[in-house]
């Protein structure tokens, strides 16, 4: 697990993930910070709930084993009931937060939101098949992310009864098609393409290609971002080492100065 840190009001701020993703804890960060500067708002406490794209995001105090007290942030637990239940692995939120911001800047459109407790109506035949597509239409209901996940060229299409669809909350794509988790900020009109759990089209709500990347693209952008921030964690250790070295060579001299 990944430590990631940042001092907020002069409070020591942690988040933990499983994967080295420097720019969506950052974005976590920033936004916490402008939140005390600009609203001056408490954001130190157990009653804090901060909605940041997709996700909810709390904070938690602890104290460290000589008693100093820093926060961790939180969030929403998916592989549970995110509705109720927190935790300290916020590398769900962190992951669906990249997936979803880098879909929308290739296809540079303009993203229009959603969190992970809006719906999204599902064909049931459809959450096992493999060629699916999604289309985000217009809603006025509260709670409806105006998303359907449907059989791609389903024949029955115009006979289906109600019995065959199902409401769900969106992050129970996690269970069944994860992948489809990136395209749920796209703006109404959009069309996603999935086969399995690759997507193989997007347009927009004139039927025109919008560009994304795909899993070899993602792979590459994962290890290049994995090595920088190695790197970054090296380069962090050799100065801490060189500056205990210096710190030890001056007592020393000063040890002899005696």
């Amino acid at each position: 697990m990944i430590t990631f840190e940042a001092k907020i009001k002069d409070n020591t701020v942690r988040m933990y993930a499983g994967y080295p993703m420097k720019n969506a804890a950052g974005a976590i960060f920033k936004t916490l910070t402008q939140i005390c500067r600009e609203t001056n708002a408490d954001i130190f406490n157990d009653k804090f709930v901060m909605n940041f794209g997709w996700s909810f995001f709390f904070m938690s105090e602890r104290k460290d084993d000589k008693g100093n007290v820093f926060y961790v942030v939180q969030s929403s637990d998916y592989k549970k009931n995110p509705l109720t239940d927190k935790t300290d692995d916020v590398t769900l939120s962190l992951l669906a937060q990249n997936m979803q911001v880098e879909t929308v800047r290739v296809a540079n459109v303009q993203p229009e939101a959603t969190t992970f407790k809006d719906t999204i109506l599902v064909l049931k035949e459809a959450m096992n098949a493999s060629d699916v597509y999604m289309n985000r239409t217009e809603t006025a209901k509260a709670g409806d992310s105006g998303w359907y996940f449907g059989l791609l060229d389903d024949p029955d299409e115009e006979n289906h009864k109600s019995d065959d669809y199902i409401r769900i909350p969106s992050y129970e794509l996690f269970k069944f098609r994860s992948e489809a988790i990136r395209v749920l900020e796209m703006p109404v009109g959009t069309v996603a393409v999935f086969h399995d759990n690759a997507m193989t089209a997007l347009v927009d709500g004139e039927d025109k290609p919008l560009k994304f990347t795909n899993e070899e693209e993602r792979k590459a952008a994962a290890e290049k971002q994995r090595a920088e921030f190695e790197a970054e964690v090296a380069q962090a250790k050799a100065r801490a080492e060189a500056e205990a070295a210096a710190a030890r060579a001056k007592a020393e001299l000063a040890d002899e100065a005696e």
